[in-house]
């Protein structure tokens, strides 16, 4: 199978340094060769909460965390330290080298794909504030999904009650 990231990676300072509890690094891997020709399948196939085919570069969900792939690296949030970080970058290689492996069979998705903005996603929801999702507010729990921070079926209500079924049907066409 081929190599697309190389084995050697370090880590960088995320953006929580007051918070104790959170992660504080970040995973980068430089590639192997340039990861342009892998976007369009990976778009295709991943959780994708953004692509620009211009630029290029595709933010992915793995595992709970973002994963950026650009040209010449891979760029994994939210890593607490560096044996953390050995077996994430394991895991996100295995991941892209089995879509280079099979990209013969999936349909190439080169259009770009961002996720709509918080106030977009906010119309649709229950606006109850009930917390079952895990946020405090409907509208902080639009602005963890227009990031890909939080997946849609957290809200309960939005799936449980008949009342908001339409608005369900219409979030899940916006998230894809």
């Amino acid at each position: 199978m081929k190599k697309l990231l190389r084995e050697d990676f370090k880590l960088e300072p995320a953006s929580c340094f007051v918070d104790a509890t959170c992660p504080r690094y970040k995973a980068v891997i430089p590639a192997e060769e340039d990861l342009a020709p892998l976007l369009p399948y990976l778009n295709a196939v991943a959780r994708v909460v953004f692509f620009d085919p211009e630029e290029p570069v595709l933010v992915f969900k793995f595992e709970g965390r973002k994963v950026a792939v650009r040209r010449d690296d891979v760029r994994i949030s939210d890593v607490r330290d560096i044996e953390e970080g050995k077996i994430l970058r394991e895991k996100v290689a295995q991941f892209l080298e089995k879509i280079w492996e099979q990209r013969e069979e999936i349909a190439p998705r080169h259009e770009p794909r961002t996720l709509p903005p918080a106030l977009t996603i906010y119309r649709y929801l229950p606006k109850t504030n009930c917390g079952q999702c895990g946020e405090a507010t409907c509208l902080a729990f639009a602005s963890k999904l227009s990031t890909g921070e939080a997946d849609l079926t957290a809200c309960r209500p939005l799936f449980e009650e008949e009342a908001f079924s339409s608005a369900r049907e219409e979030l899940q066409k916006l998230l894809g």
